[in-house]
């Protein structure tokens, strides 16, 4: 049996003009995409510019959310950084939040290292925070982070930490790698990165998905999610699939999420990035903008008639 499970939202982090984290707004944010019926998010993951901020911006927002009633057993914690002391001082001061894991991208400066270099790096982290109870999802995102985590970390991982190692997100798109971990890891949790490909996972025995694109689409989502064993029964089950995703550019997702809640939400104060991202001028005249309120339009359509 999986540990665990579920729909999680890759929430963004809207910014003031000092590009200090506007809490007021992130709350917002937070507290309307937990009413699309997803599982949890993700704070501070790659959507949440989280290595854009230092760990007191992080822990201080991390603390408002949940103050100011976020269930934190709703949130999945992004703590991978390139420092070892820093990722164990982070993990450590949020481990006795209650929350539902930390997801933990390995360090991303060096590459061509070896699995034992990330196996090590896993091990201190774990070891260092020294909490039994905190489950640890491994982040594999090769593309960005140019250290992926293959078959071999995921194995000695799990034989040196069993009860908190529980799972991986894989935001590489490579659905072959992703059924290949289901099939060989059992119970070990596998996260789909992408929307597109949340459906296929599933009915191959994946945990759900943790993605970016469910700022907008976290609904949609969460609605796959929780009726694919029954598709049969709902009309047009697959048309649901609305390839949000294929629109957004892979180098400026992060920017034109945010240019479209922007328009959305009729707030400017949501198009703003941490540089080197570079904001949307004019977003409400921007055509990927534009096609994404056109595909939630569709979204909202299909999902009335469901």
């Amino acid at each position: 049996m999986l540990k665990i499970s579920g729909t999680f939202c890759a929430a963004l982090t809207p910014l003031n003009e000092d590009y200090s984290i506007n809490k007021d707004l992130f709350l917002d944010h937070c507290s309307r995409l937990l009413l699309q019926n997803l599982d949890g998010l993700g704070i501070f993951g790659t959507t949440g510019e989280a290595n854009s901020f230092n760990l007191n911006q992080k822990i201080d927002a991390i603390n408002f959310l949940i103050n100011n009633n976020i269930d934190p057993k709703k949130l999945i914690i992004g703590t991978g950084l390139c420092s070892i002391n820093d990722t164990v001082s982070f993990t450590k001061n949020i481990s006795n939040l209650n929350i539902k894991a930390v997801l933990v991208l390995p360090p991303f400066y060096y590459k061509d290292v070896s699995n034992e270099g990330v196996i090590e790096f896993y091990k201190r982290v774990i070891e260092e925070v020294g909490d039994n109870e905190l489950k640890y999802i491994l982040y594999h995102f090769p593309k960005l982070s140019g250290v992926p985590i293959n078959f071999e970390i995921i194995e000695k991982l799990l034989k040196l930490f069993p009860q908190n190692v529980v799972g991986i997100k894989d935001a590489s798109a490579d659905i072959d790698f992703m059924l290949k971990i289901i099939k060989y890891f059992g119970d070990f949790a596998v996260f789909s990165g992408s929307d597109s490909l949340a459906l296929k996972i599933c009915k191959q025995g994946g945990a759900g998905a943790i993605t970016a694109t469910s700022n907008i689409s976290g609904k949609l989502l969460s609605f796959i999610y929780n009726n694919y064993q029954n598709e049969g029964e709902i009309e047009n089950f697959q048309n649901l699939q609305v390839k949000i995703r294929d629109v957004l550019p892979n180098n400026e997702l992060i920017s034109t999420l945010k240019a479209y809640m922007s328009v959305t939400s009729k707030n400017s104060e949501w198009n703003r990035v941490n540089p080197p991202l570079k904001k949307i001028q004019n977003p409400e005249n921007n055509k990927t903008v534009i096609s994404l309120i056109e595909l939630t339009k569709k979204m909202d359509e299909l999902l009335s008639n469901t």
